[in-house]
């Protein structure tokens, strides 16, 4: 930084190219998944991500979580003030909670009434669960049958050692009109404070206003990720 050719200041508002062009490369092609560059977003981490992309979305939005999972998912919207009202348990009445237990594998179906949202992490936190191919294609045709998003956390993707097992739901058909993926670079290598990860947006996932138009949320998110 004391030198003119070494100094660097602010970066690229959503990521330099480098980086951008090392996930295209080693995160995606290499398992068959062509992201272009325009649809990453690198940010200061996953939980700001995971946080910050409700934001996005229109607080009449029907949110849906697995049982347990990450709590940014619903404190997030609770303060946004999508929720509802909490019961005595703690639930919210905005939210609709798919409990993840021995029964299921810690890996719920999608709930059976359409919604809006749905938060998906794979490998889950804190149950440690994975997701299969095939849940994954269920839960991307249930989406695209009620035009509902999926927010998809793969921080831990790193941790998943079975080559059948997706690490990306886009390997799944059709997620790209439906998915939005998340992923975090502190994770891999132990560095929770290095506060680096991304988004992915594909430019085919729109989401529709109150009017009926329907609008591509990667230009929303990349407005408010920019500002």
């Amino acid at each position: 930084m004391g030198s003119e050719a070494g100094f660097h200041g602010y970066g690229p508002e959503n990521g330099y190219d480098f980086l951008v062009e090392g996930i295209r490369e080693h995160d995606y092609r290499s398992r068959g998944i062509e992201i272009a560059a325009d649809e990453i977003f690198v940010s200061d981490g996953s939980k700001q991500d995971s946080g910050n992309i409700q934001e996005i979305f229109g607080l009449d939005c029907r949110v849906v979580v697995t049982d347990p999972v990450y709590p940014v998912y619903v404190d997030t919207n609770v303060m946004a003030g999508r929720a509802g009202k909490a019961d005595d348990a703690g639930r919210h009445a905005g939210i609709t909670y798919l409990p993840a237990s021995e029964e299921n594998g810690f890996a719920p179906e999608p709930p059976s009434e359409p919604s809006d949202l749905a938060y998906l992490c794979s490998p889950n936190n804190p149950t440690g669960s994975v997701l299969s191919r095939e849940l994954l294609e269920r839960w991307v045709a249930w989406a695209r049958g009620c035009d509902a998003i999926l927010i998809f956390d793969a921080a831990y993707d790193a941790f998943i050692s079975d080559p059948a097992v997706p690490r990306s739901i886009f390997e799944i058909p059709g997620a790209r009109d439906c998915a939005i993926e998340m992923r975090s670079f502190s994770k891999r290598a132990g560095f929770t404070g290095m506060r680096c990860a991304y988004t992915v947006i594909p430019a085919e996932c729109t989401g529709t206003t109150a009017s009926g138009e329907r609008v591509p949320l990667r230009q929303l998110w990349n407005r408010r990720h920019s500002t």
